[in-house]
């Protein structure tokens, strides 16, 4: 049995220290420079950083940074840095007007906001004419695309001795408290528009709403929230990625042994495992199986142009902690829209002043919100969905997508978004 477990260990290792992939330089230039009360120096910052990515093409072509694509389309791009109060430095995409316009203040300002293991390219990697970051710039807008705090452009911090396990100490209760505000508020200030709209996918709605539970003026200043496979609580959730992590989410020693200590990098036999569980023929041809946003959002052949494939996999996973994942883990165990449980009443009462963790609001989201759902989603099951919409004190749109197989990621790179879901986007927000 020893000699078992011996060499069940070293295969874990092994698999785990080959999971680290490659790293690659992604050039910083800073559009706007921050002071900050913790006394940083953001000009340390701007040459370089490395970005580690996981089980990705790794050629440049495939996974340019955001507003290098943004050039490339022909549109003008601009990189902007922020500080948030705990010192994380945020890294927002620009799309200021459209291909051959100019500034104009006066056009109204979007915020879009990536999901779970996401990041700003999933606004643009599909290109002009599909991506929505470009069709709502070619509508008028002025487009921003926020990064959350650990992944592939905001990895950084004013304390550059902080330590991973500092560092890594989050989850979207952070993420809700301080990322959020800080680039929404810096959006305000650089347009000197007073009102936005916004639009989130996946854990970009579950931001939105626990940021208007610490900042009321979010949705005071919100026109119209709309969206994309939105959720609080995911008790019903069926994605093999979570499932697994509610169960062992009490097991800190083995999800550390094989998720992760700090960042998320699951072991490789982890990843085989839950693709023995869901990849379909379909999905083991593409070789997406072995990227673990795939496993946690599912796989549409519909909606899949396979000649994206590598630029996709080329931007996720972009990253986020053991924590935040944890945290998911949580809410599938207790069913509730709650702050992260830290394991103990000491650990609660350190971060929360409580010994429990601190149950979110709804009555607070006030502003105008719009749902798409679809039937596929692993993450956001029609019945966790349908929990939400009822919730909602303002609701004004509760829209299934029209096909049974669309997924979770299909909002992102749909081949069909332009009329199922960008489309009615943007009519809407015409209303409003």
């Amino acid at each position: 049995m020893e000699f078992t477990a011996l060499i069940v260990k070293s295969v874990i290792l092994v698999s785990f220290l080959s999971s680290q992939g490659s790293s690659y330089y992604v050039n910083v230039n800073l559009a706007v420079m921050e002071t900050h009360h913790m006394g940083n120096e953001i000009a340390a910052f701007d040459i370089s950083f490395t970005a580690i990515k996981e089980h990705i093409i790794g050629d440049h072509e495939h996974s340019k940074p955001t507003d290098e694509m943004i050039l490339d389309a022909g549109y003008p791009a601009e990189n902007h840095d922020v500080v948030t109060d705990d010192g994380y430095i945020l890294r927002l995409h620009r799309i200021p007007h459209d291909a051959g316009g100019t500034y104009n203040r006066t056009r109204p300002v979007v915020f879009l906001q990536h999901g779970l293991l996401s990041s700003s390219a999933d606004w643009v990697v599909t290109g002009p004419g599909k991506a929505l970051a470009f069709l709502l710039s070619d509508q008028g807008y002025d487009v921003w695309m926020g990064n959350y705090r650990g992944n592939t452009y905001s990895q950084q911090h004013v304390n550059q001795d902080i330590d991973k396990k500092t560092y890594w100490a989050f989850s979207w209760d952070e993420i809700a408290e301080q990322d959020l505000p800080t680039m929404l508020s810096h959006m305000m200030e650089v347009t000197g528009q007073d009102t936005f709209y916004y639009i989130g996918h996946s854990m970009g709605t579950l931001t939105y709403y626990t940021a208007c539970n610490y900042h009321h003026w979010i949705q005071n200043a919100t026109r119209l929230m709309v969206g994309y496979g939105a959720h609080t609580a995911v008790p019903h959730i069926t994605s093999p990625v979570f499932k697994m992590l509610a169960y062992f989410a009490n097991n800190l020693r083995w999800i550390s042994d094989n998720f992760g200590v700090n960042k998320f990098l699951p072991s490789n036999w982890l990843i085989q495992w839950w693709a023995s569980e869901v990849c379909t023929v379909e999905m083991i041809s593409q070789r997406i199986c072995g990227n673990v946003l795939f496993l946690v959002g599912g796989y549409n052949k519909n909606e899949m142009n396979n000649t994206m494939l590598p630029y996709l996999l080329g931007h996720v996973p972009a990253g986020t902690s053991v924590r935040n994942m944890l945290h998911y883990g949580q809410s599938v165990n207790t069913g509730a829209w709650a702050g992260y449980d830290c394991g103990s009443d000491q650990l609660n009462l350190r971060r929360w002043n409580s010994t429990r963790p601190p149950t979110y609001k709804y009555d607070v989201i006030t502003a105008p919100v719009a749902l798409f759902w679809a039937e596929n989603d692993w993450l956001v099951v029609p019945e966790d969905e349908a929990a939400l919409a009822e919730k909602l004190p303002n609701m004004v749109l509760n829209q299934r997508v029209d096909e049974d197989a669309y997924t979770h990621l299909d909002f992102l790179w749909g081949m069909h978004n332009v009329e199922k879901v960008y489309g009615p986007t943007m009519e809407l927000m015409e209303k409003y």
